[in-house]
């Protein structure tokens, strides 16, 4: 970025390499950031315990999976009133983009995903459901743990970390779901 401000006139080539080495240094942030989330969950933390409107979380959220896959058919189930919960807003965020997102990557195009919530009372389901090929038997002991990939030639191609569902199951667990 400092290169960048001086605003000299520099090589296609070093500005490809800063443009990688930039890429990489948001990519690691993540992944830092995704890392010690865990771990502050794992330590017991306490989440934020706000009134948070999920149905206004689900709509930006289909919306936003809908902008990076366009190849797939999004869709919501819901009721036509807000429903709000307790809980901590930007983790609640979190859970529903790393499930579309795990949906995305790893259905075909012309998949239709589907975000659903159900009032229970007290309580809510969110659910988040596909017409894809499902998850291979084999994977499904180990879905949620860290570092997970399903395909691991996908994975690779797409820059996963194999972190999305290890958080999903640590921060809906934080919420007691």
């Amino acid at each position: 970025e400092l290169t960048r401000r001086a605003g000299q006139k520099m090589p296609e080539q070093v500005r490809h390499s800063l443009d990688r080495i930039e890429s990489e240094a948001e990519r690691m942030t993540g992944l830092v950031e995704d890392l010690l989330l865990l771990a502050r969950l794992d330590e017991g933390r306490e989440l934020q315990r706000d009134p948070v409107d999920l149905s206004r979380i689900v709509i930006d959220a289909v919306s936003d999976a809908h902008a990076a896959g366009l190849d797939h058919d999004w869709r919501m189930s819901m009721p036509d009133d807000p429903i709000v919960i307790l809980g901590d807003a930007p983790r609640i965020h979190q859970v529903v983009v790393n499930l579309l997102a795990n949906a995305r990557v790893h259905t075909p195009a012309g998949t239709i995903v589907t975000v659903g919530i159900t009032p229970h009372g007290e309580s809510v389901d969110l659910t988040v459901t596909d017409n894809g090929p499902g998850i291979p038997r084999k994977d499904l002991a180990t879905l949620f743990e860290r570092f997970t990939r399903g395909d691991a030639s996908r994975a690779r191609a797409t820059g996963t970390t194999g972190l999305g569902l290890a958080i999903v199951h640590a921060v809906v667990t934080a919420h007691g779901g």
